[in-house]
């Protein structure tokens, strides 16, 4: 549960009638709203953990490097990469935008594969659905299709769906 959600449930049950057995428990709990803030704001701070899951590393210099050559304009966070003797890749997202049920943003995204000398790089423009934890790919047609998740995708989705 968010934060605020802690906060606007404690507010709501410390602003009805109070039950007997919570007034044994919390004696001064219904006496002082600003202890009722106190209590939420320490709520607040041990929810931060689990919100904070999985947030994106730094980006490493050679990506850095290889980004700024190979994906045109600003604004990009460096989500994660792989690199194995099959294939090199990074994932990147820019200007996040907030829209009901989710998370739309461009997705950038470098590749070369064994064998190659050059890097390919797309730019997709992707949703977070945030009530179901995917990712999803605008089609041409302008509807949304499932993109194909991988172990973490879900994570990944909250922490964008974090930043709206």
């Amino acid at each position: 549960m968010f934060a605020f959600q802690r906060f606007v449930k404690l507010f709501e049950v410390t602003d009805s009638p109070p039950e007997r057995s919570a007034r044994i428990l919390l004696p001064m709990a219904f006496c002082s709203l600003s202890f009722n803030v106190a209590v939420a704001s320490l709520l607040s701070l041990s929810a931060l953990p689990g919100l904070a899951e999985w947030q994106p590393m730094q980006e490493p210099g050679v990506w850095q490097s290889r980004r700024g050559e190979l994906l045109p304009g600003d604004g990009w966070i460096f989500m994660e990469a792989l690199d194995t003797p099959a294939l090199k890749a990074a994932e990147y997202i820019r200007y996040p935008k907030t829209v009901e049920g989710g998370v739309e943003v461009e997705a950038g995204l470098l590749i070369q594969r064994a064998g190659q000398d050059q890097w390919s790089q797309r730019v997709l423009p992707m949703r977070a659905n945030c009530a179901n934890g995917q990712l999803e790919q605008r089609r041409a047609d302008g509807s949304w299709t499932n993109y194909p998740g991988r172990d973490g995708t879900v994570v990944k989705v909250r922490w964008i769906c974090a930043l709206r």
